[in-house]
């Protein structure tokens, strides 16, 4: 039975992917103002803020990723990559040329779907293979950053309908959303994470302190009840593996969002 492949969310989950190891390495390289010192002309620059603005304007009070580097171009991310070579990507990839090769064909496959050009199956097969390859070395990276091994899996991303999102600007592994809730609210959350060893991924998507409850799905909205009412509402968002053996006494990785519930309004 064939697979079928969705070339679109594979390209999206490596941009999203490559952004955030960018903002890791940097950030670790030259500290908070990491974005002061990146390799990029102004101009580039200048068009990833008039992108957010737009954005705004479209989505008048709906919650955004703030953060500049999301609004930029698979072209910024290649760019990135090479000017900041020796400032620590090696670490995360190796070598030099097959990464400039990897990308360059992502670069070239995304432009058709990007205009909506049909994408031949050989060309899925590429883009899929490419994808995981490249987001299982910065899985790998990461875990060594956090002191796990390449055993385990790691949470790449988390993002819910909110426009919060994991990894955090600031680091840790507890985003705090600034939206206040009420009952009835819905919290949709998607998390996106690769095993190492290419095990079969599930995910606990719960209540802090409430029993865990395991998924096949990497999503979950949860619509918010009187039990859910309190400055700190936190949900736990687990994953772990097939594998007879889990990094954290019955799971991988855990991040966790915190939301404040308040009362329906009268």
């Amino acid at each position: 039975m064939a697979i079928e492949i969705d070339a679109e969310t594979e390209l999206k989950l490596l941009e999203n992917s490559m952004r955030d190891v960018i903002q890791i390495v940097l950030k670790n390289k030259f500290g908070p103002q990491w974005l002061n010192n990146l390799k990029v002309s102004p101009e580039r620059v200048e068009r990833w803020r008039e992108r957010l603005e737009t954005e705004k304007k479209r989505l008048p009070g709906k919650a955004l990723d703030g953060r500049l580097l999301y609004y930029s171009d698979f072209y910024d991310i290649n760019t990135i990559i090479r000017k900041h070579w020796s400032d620590g990507f090696s670490d995360v990839f190796g070598d030099l040329k097959t990464i400039e090769i990897f990308l360059g064909q992502m670069e070239k496959l995304r432009d058709p779907n990007a205009h909506r050009r049909e994408l031949t199956n050989h060309q899925k097969c590429l883009i899929a293979g490419i994808s995981g390859e490249l987001r299982i070395q910065i899985m790998q990276y990461r875990g060594k950053g956090e002191n796990v091994d390449s055993y385990f899996a790691v949470i790449e991303a988390i993002k819910d309908n909110l426009g919060n999102s994991y990894p955090c600007p600031h680091g840790g592994n507890m985003v705090i959303a600034e939206q206040i809730l009420r009952v009835g609210d819905t919290i949709e959350f998607y998390v996106t994470s690769t095993d190492p060893n290419g095990g079969q991924l599930e995910y606990s998507i719960a209540r802090s302190g409430k029993p865990e409850d395991w998924q096949k799905e990497n999503h979950k909205t949860i619509t918010l009840t009187e039990e859910h009412i309190g400055k700190f509402c936190d949900f736990s968002i687990r994953i772990r593996t097939d594998k007879p053996y889990t990094a954290l006494n019955g799971y991988d990785d855990i991040v966790s969002f915190r939301y404040t519930v308040l009362p329906v309004e009268k």
